[in-house]
């Protein structure tokens, strides 16, 4: 079963709902011989436990071990497809981090204008 969340740094992931959300149906469906959209009302719980369940013989399975391999001799010998697959997920994540970057300075900015205005008696 492959490790999903095996952070190589803290939080990271390699798999995100909305992103992988057809590798996820794909492999639930290969997996458990299930479509997820066939199961009515699927409480989170539920989703939750069929997808930590995903094995690595599936398709999230084997593109998680594309993204989490940090072996550099076994990515020299990536395929293309490999090759693709990572650098998608790299180019994902740093748009994410560029977003979250974007955010964290607006609220440090927020924080230094709310601290000069009230260092020079506003509000």
């Amino acid at each position: 079963m492959p490790d999903f969340k095996r952070p190589q740094k803290a939080d990271e992931c390699y798999y995100d709902l909305e992103f992988d959300a057809v590798l996820i149906e794909q492999s639930i469906a290969k997996q458990y011989g299930v479509l997820p959209s066939a199961q009515g009302d699927l409480t989170w719980a539920e989703w939750a436990k069929l997808v930590s369940g995903l094995m690595d013989d599936t398709p999230l399975g084997r593109v998680v071990a594309v993204r989490s391999e940090s072996d550099r001799e076994i990515i020299k010998h990536f395929s293309p497809w490999q090759r693709q697959v990572r650098a998608e997920w790299a180019a994902r994540r740093a748009r994410s981090m560029t977003q979250q970057d974007k955010e964290s300075n607006r609220k440090a900015m927020q924080a230094l204008e709310a601290a000069m205005a009230k260092l020079f008696g506003g509000r």
